[in-house]
């Protein structure tokens, strides 16, 4: 569970870090006329988003990520259409 938690918190911790530089860089680059700064922001802010996203999976239960079943599964997945002339 400590494990975990603490991929997860410091997974998001590390999106955050690399998000606020990305839009530091961004701003640089816009302020001083420096068009690889800006690539270089806009760069940083995609892969923090990558990170954040990478780590929010890592953080949760396995049980949580699969599909659940129906709920009103059909008795019979082969039936006929009622109404219909198949099968009659």
């Amino acid at each position: 569970m400590w494990k975990e938690l603490g991929r997860g918190l410091l997974g998001r911790t590390a999106g955050y870090g690399v998000f606020a530089l990305g839009f530091w860089l961004l701003y640089q680059g816009f302020e001083r006329p420096q068009i690889p700064l800006v690539f270089l922001g806009g760069a940083l802010i995609l892969g923090s988003m990558y990170l954040m996203a990478k780590a929010r999976r890592a953080a949760m239960p396995r049980h949580t990520m699969e599909p659940e079943e129906p709920h009103n599964k059909e008795d019979h997945p082969g039936d006929t259409i009622p109404g219909s002339d198949k099968g009659n």
